[in-house]
């Protein structure tokens, strides 16, 4: 059978199907995929954010407690588990092309093709989208870009926001829908189809950096969410908050905001569309499994915030989709409730493909819960990460603490009564703040503050702050 992965970063898990927060968000491409597959409901990823979750995806293996230290000089982001695939590991990727698959993978996701990085290893065709975020596919003209739409007024002028800077120059010359990152990938993957759907077996992993930040859909998407032109766009999100999480956003700006992302979705969604009909016209489905996933999800504004890193693995940002449409829709519309885990990916594929892995990998297939040989995989209790904050979650509670921070304040969240984790409730409850402590130094296999085999490297950062930074000590305009 051919597989065909479907991963977006940052897509919250309350967005696709019924009766959920954002089940308003128009998504008919996913929810009739979800119609049609699998759902795994406790889905969380084991560790995060976004290069983290790939580690897992790629190779089976947990990234934390971050055991790995590949080296990452000159790597931006800078944070625990954020590196390279280690040699040591063999990718899934690698493991299918010597099984005889055709192996390809698109992505704009801009971090695995960073200086340093291998995450296209072991595909025999790689589609790198160039252009998301920070990434320097351009350093100017400076003077081709305008801000003020996307920041408060009082900070127009200067070095500010230099990740936005270089965002908009790399997208200056876009001027139809099709110019788009979105659009980009999925076209990427219809042609991989076409040209390798006569030569199966494939196995193709396509990696959307959208509905990530910056949140700048074609604007008519996110128009039909909401519309003011008293309202700034605020595509970096978290612009327009300040350091002790205060906005200075208007209302209207709030609601301009969510409309972003909402757009955004709704964006990524037609696109999937336009992949998923290509099946239907080339009529793929009998033999080929298609899987959907996400990396993590955000906050907007659940708990006063736009952000994910602010809060960690709380749930909205923790929880990640997972959808598994077999040929014939087999099992369609079971939902498994044990929980499982990013790193059980490729074991699962490799079970549906009758593959035994060449070595042996920690993650385990979830397809026996599906099938009813298995009623459970992690039991009642997983253990996470979201860089450096650690959480202890089960089905009532979810305790999260930093774990290199001496005197690090603990959080206990009621999840059964608390599902958006608001309130900490840790004061109120110590003996099951000790219990979910002991259990993390137990698994970390030393008492916190805990230090890790994986060490960040600062130096040669290249940014387009260290670039302005160049331009004013050479006397050149910003």
């Amino acid at each position: 059978m051919n597989v065909i992965c479907i991963c977006l970063d940052t897509f919250r898990t309350d967005i696709v199907g019924p009766g959920k927060k954002l089940s308003f968000v128009e998504t008919p491409n996913l929810d009739q995929l979800m119609r049609e597959s699998v759902v795994f409901d406790r889905a969380y990823g084991e560790a995060q954010a976004t290069i983290q979750m790939r580690l897992a995806f790629w190779t089976g293996y947990r990234t934390f407690p971050y055991r790995e230290n590949p080296g990452n000089r000159g790597l931006m982001t800078q944070s625990l588990g954020w590196h390279r695939i280690p040699d040591s590991r063999t990718t899934l990727s690698e493991i299918l092309f010597e099984h005889g698959y055709v192996t390809g993978f698109v992505t704009d996701v801009f971090h695995m093709f960073k200086p340093n990085m291998n995450f296209h290893r072991g595909f025999m065709h790689w589609h790198f989208v160039r252009g998301q975020e920070a990434d320097p596919v351009r350093c100017g003209p400076l003077d081709a870009v305008d801000i003020r739409p996307h920041v408060p007024d009082d900070e127009v002028d200067g070095p500010m926001h230099a990740g936005l800077r270089q965002y908009l120059i790399g997208v200056q010359d876009r001027r139809t829908e099709l110019d788009y990152f979105t659009p980009q990938v999925f076209n990427g993957a219809i042609r991989f189809l076409e040209d390798n759907h006569r030569r199966p077996p494939f196995f193709l992993w396509i990696d959307s950096f959208a509905p990530h930040e910056y949140w700048d859909p074609p604007r008519y998407f996110a128009d039909r969410y909401y519309s003011n032109p008293e309202a700034k766009d605020f595509i970096l999100p978290q612009i327009g908050q300040d350091r002790h999480r205060q906005t200075k956003k208007t209302e209207a700006d709030i609601e301009r905001t969510k409309a972003l992302y909402y757009g955004y979705v709704t964006f990524v969604d037609k696109w999937i569309g336009a992949l998923l009909n290509k099946l239907d016209d080339m009529r793929l489905w009998d033999d080929t499994i298609v899987m959907f996933t996400s990396d993590h999800g955000t906050e907007l504004m659940d708990n006063g915030v736009f952000s994910k890193n602010i809060h960690g693995p709380r749930d909205y940002n923790h929880r990640i989709n997972w959808m598994i449409r077999m040929p014939g829709k087999q099992h369609s519309g079971t939902h498994v409730e044990p929980f499982v885990l990013s790193h059980d990916w490729p074991a699962t594929i490799l079970d549906l493909l009758g593959i035994e892995p060449p070595e042996p990998i920690e993650g385990r297939s979830v397809w026996p819960l599906v099938t009813g040989e298995a009623t459970d995989l992690h039991g009642d209790t997983i253990i996470t990460a979201w860089t450096s904050r650690a959480c202890v979650r089960d089905r009532e509670w979810a305790y999260i603490i930093d774990t290199v921070q001496p005197d690090a304040r603990a959080e206990l969240f009621h999840t059964a009564s608390d599902p958006y984790e608001a309130k900490n409730v840790a004061a109120d409850h110590p003996q099951i703040v000790k219990d979910r402590r002991r259990r993390l130094e137990d698994f970390l296999g030393g008492p916190l503050p805990f230090e890790y085999a994986h060490k960040v490297d600062l130096r040669s950062m290249m940014t387009m702050a260290r670039h302005l930074e160049i331009r004013r000590r050479l006397g050149m305009p910003i």
